[in-house]
């Protein structure tokens, strides 16, 4: 069986991802494509990741009944850092009977020589390196000449080793998509809708997962039936706070309510309001975060005091649009 082994962070997995490896998959012929999210990478700061958890579910969820395509758990199951080889001597041994062939971007694939044990990963399985028709080609050709011994370009793109493995430089399509933009676009309470699968869209909403906390805030009160949630972007207008999140409830019993709720939710992660006022008649409840100022409002008094009006020139993400999406007016923020 010939099974492509694709690592990475997948923080989260995206359609730039799938996509790539689909084409991969399809040039060379493959069998499966196994999606291996990387547990701690020696590259990165696990500590600034989602949870492996977390990771690993949404890897799952996005090949889920998908042909040729699984997501592959192995990482979980070993201690210390998450070494490309360490992960390839252990499917060798699972799977001797397998024709491994080893994908990677060409960004990483810049800075083979620094990885543990590089030159073994070519005597265990064939290489891919994925590249953009942007990307410089002769670059990469110079890390095989210099890194891999024994090569040779048999045709364009494919180097042939004396042992019979091979390295392929193979283009894909560009999908200007990045995990880092996802998450950016979902702290900011932007839609992340035809970037990664709507299962992925689904466990991140559920798992509050790469929200800001003013998104975070801003959620929890959606999530107590606050209605009307706004977001407003201050920064620039305003010299004491950052954002104001507003939202109203039918009743002062709904808006006191909800005003515990959220300060409850907040309270177990250690985060409590600087200030509280208005609980008394719960017709105006303002809670001060300091850099977030929520205004939850008894129906009747929201359009009163407008404070959307008063700050109209602001920035403004609306989470609860039609159908309960999101929606931006005016400039992201």
């Amino acid at each position: 069986m010939r099974i492509g082994l694709f690592g990475g962070a997948f923080d989260p997995i995206h359609f730039g991802h799938l996509r790539s490896a689909e084409e991969v998959r399809e040039a060379l012929a493959l069998d499966e494509i196994w999606l291996i999210p990387t547990a701690h990478p020696p590259h990165k700061d696990a500590r600034d990741m989602a949870p492996f958890g977390h990771r690993l579910a949404m890897t799952e969820m996005a090949v889920k009944g998908m042909r040729h395509f699984r997501a592959i758990p192995i990482e979980a199951e070993r201690q210390g850092l998450s070494y490309s080889i360490d992960t390839l001597v252990e499917l060798k041994k699972g799977h001797p009977g397998a024709e491994f062939y080893f994908i990677l971007g060409s960004d990483a694939f810049i800075w083979i020589t620094s990885w543990k044990d590089y030159r073994d990963i070519a005597g265990l399985a064939s290489i891919v390196v994925m590249g953009r028709p942007h990307d410089n080609w002769d670059d990469m050709r110079n890390v095989v000449a210099r890194a891999f011994d024994g090569y040779k370009e048999e045709r364009q793109g494919v180097f042939i080793s004396s042992k019979g493995l091979a390295i392929y430089l193979q283009q894909v399509t560009h999908l200007d998509i990045s995990s880092t933009w996802i998450r950016r676009l979902v702290s900011m309470g932007r839609s992340v809708r035809f970037l990664t699968p709507e299962a992925v869209i689904k466990y991140m909403e559920d798992n509050g997962l790469y929200r800001g906390f003013v998104q975070e805030l801003a959620w929890r009160i959606l999530e107590n039936k606050g209605e009307n949630v706004v977001i407003l972007d201050l920064r620039g207008l305003s010299d004491f706070t950052d954002y104001f999140v507003i939202a109203h409830g039918r009743s002062t019993r709904h808006v006191h309510g909800m005003a515990d709720k959220v300060q409850e939710a907040f309270s177990l992660k250690g985060v409590r309001p600087l200030s509280v006022e208005g609980q008394t008649d719960s017709k105006w409840i303002l809670m001060d975060y300091g850099g977030v100022v929520a205004h939850l409002f008894y129906e009747p008094l929201r359009g009163f005091y407008d404070l959307e009006g008063l700050w109209s020139q602001a920035p403004k993400t609306c989470l609860n649009g039609p159908d309960g999406e999101v929606t931006e007016d005016d400039e992201e923020i």
